[in-house]
């Protein structure tokens, strides 16, 4: 699998990622075909990202947004693909939990989902991510299969989590002046249906960025207070098709979330259940690339 495809694809289920820091209007869902908010004169254009956002405000929270320390963080995961076309109830939801660690260059995550909601009906579902800082794995009990795609080698410069290089760019700990080179950043009005206690930032991809060929805009609210202070609980990406239409949503929300509690090694390891195919792809050696 690609690199692009599989950023495309963690980052709908996060991801994380959710390329990920987002952007907003002030409804959740904006029609397919309404342009995005513009961000307010001053803001960063495609000539070159600035040091500082051109709103006070915003500038503030991707500050915060960058300097707060996550050593580990475990919540409840709520996923949500919704079409544009799709009519109310045929929504796609999955719940289940997501565990992320910092460890070294490299970080790593699980998401476990453990239930699917689908026209209304609720069932069990067995379905993991893990990254533990050289392989993705993708175990999938529908299909009994266990996918492992290697992403980098032990001790390869680089960082995989970093916004605009790396396949996983998760929802926090990214440097503001990163997210101003990928994007346009503005602050949205409080709504009502806005998580409490939250700012909701706007994040318009530039024309270069990595994610504009995939999502029109990317909705963020981040926590102002509280442990999780600095923190995204909610995300939302409008995503775009073949021709740079709107087709769908993914609302990705955190709830319960514990910060820097630590976790065991093992809970970063995925063994092949019996019965399930295996399905191996190493990267190429360097001198066949």
């Amino acid at each position: 699998m690609k690199t692009a495809v599989l950023r495309a694809n963690v980052l709908a289920m996060i991801t994380l990622v959710c390329s990920s820091v987002a952007c907003s209007q002030t409804t959740s869902a904006p029609a397919a075909d309404k342009p995005p908010a513009a961000p307010p004169p001053g803001a960063a254009t495609d000539a070159g990202a600035p040091a500082a956002a051109a709103d006070p405000e915003v500038d503030k929270i991707l500050t915060r947004l960058e300097t707060r320390e996550i050593r580990d963080l475990q919540a409840k995961l709520t996923w949500e693909l919704k079409y544009v076309l799709g009519l109310p109830g045929e929504e796609d939801v999955k719940r289940g939990e997501i565990w992320y660690q910092k460890k070294g260059q490299a970080a790593r995550f699980l998401i476990d989902f453990k239930e699917m909601v689908r026209s209304r009906a609720v069932r069990p579902m067995d379905e993991k991510h893990l990254f533990d800082g050289q392989w993705y794995v993708e175990q999938v009990g529908r299909t009994k299969t266990v996918t492992r795609r290697q992403i980098r080698r032990d001790g390869e410069a680089g960082d995989p989590f970093k916004l605009g290089e790396g396949p996983f760019p998760v929802p926090f700990g990214q440097k503001k002046s990163d997210i101003l080179r990928e994007f346009q950043v503005a602050r949205a009005p409080a709504d009502k249906n806005d998580p409490a206690e939250t700012d909701h930032l706007v994040l318009l991809p530039r024309a270069e960025s990595s994610m504009a060929d995939r999502y029109k805009q990317l909705d963020f609210w981040i926590s102002r207070e509280g442990e999780i202070a600095g923190l995204p609980v909610k995300l939302q990406f409008a995503q775009l098709k073949g021709t740079g239409m709107v087709d769908s949503y993914v609302t990705i929300q955190f709830e319960k979330a514990r910060l820097n509690s630590g976790f065991a090694d093992t809970m970063f390891k995925l063994d092949t259940p019996a019965g399930y195919d295996e399905i191996v792809e190493p990267l190429a050696s360097p001198n066949k690339q």
